[in-house]
């Protein structure tokens, strides 16, 4: 059986406050959350207000094409 050793290095699933604000260019949550959301990346709010980014939302926020044909 694996033992967890305190010295192992864990990668957490989320960005960290300043990948945060270096992805969108911007310290405010509110400002933060407007860059997200016209990158098409999702998020979640935090009750103090600050956001989580999850690393696995960064691989699937890639914009989709839709077309569609309107007769008239």
């Amino acid at each position: 059986m694996n033992n967890t050793h305190k010295d192992e290095v864990f990668e957490l699933g989320w960005l960290t406050p300043i990948e945060v604000q270096s992805l969108t260019g911007y310290k405010q949550a509110q400002k933060q959350k407007e860059a997200l959301n016209q990158m098409g990346i999702d998020h979640k709010d935090r009750p103090d207000g600050s956001l989580v980014v999850f690393k696995a939302d960064l691989a699937s926020s890639q914009n989709k094409e839709v077309r569609f044909v309107i007769n008239g």
